[in-house]
């Protein structure tokens, strides 16, 4: 719930057609969270209903916002852990996939099941190549060989 004297509400006459009920009755309603500047603009045909509609998105506009915050804070404390080296490998299951934070590389995780190990995402010494893109190209050259 918002504390009332964090909110500014203004009634105000609705834009558009509506005829002599539009011109002469203030039904729509400006609702502004003051600490934030946070806006909504409700314009129904009556006044109440405006206010509480108003007030519920209002409170749903905050909750957002609170939680695009924490999630923002969320990602950058993730973000220097990684760049700190507290976590090196990140699993990711919806794709299927590893990744290895020291090396960049990427690996598929049934690939690393079925081998048994994480070779797939070291380096090695032969011009740079990851031992799963040598073993593509091996893989490669023995069904066009074979």
């Amino acid at each position: 719930m918002i504390p009332k004297k964090d909110i500014k509400i203004e009634c105000v006459r609705g834009q558009g057609p509506g005829g002599q009920h539009r011109n002469k009755t203030s039904s729509c309603v400006k609702m502004t969270h003051i600490p934030t500047g946070v806006n909504v603009t409700i314009d129904g045909r009556y006044q109440a209903k405006n206010k509480r509609v108003a007030l519920r998105e209002l409170e749903n506009r905050l909750i957002e916002r609170k939680r695009q915050s924490q999630a923002g804070q969320k990602k950058a404390i993730r973000d220097k852990k990684i760049h700190e080296r507290d976590i090196v490998r990140t699993y990711h299951f919806p794709r299927g996939v590893v990744k290895d934070h020291r090396t960049g590389m990427t690996a598929s995780i049934k690939q690393i099941m079925d081998k048994g190990s994480l070779d797939l995402l070291r380096r090695t010494n032969g011009g740079g190549k990851t031992r799963l893109e040598i073993q593509a190209e091996n893989d490669l050259k023995e069904q066009t060989n074979g």
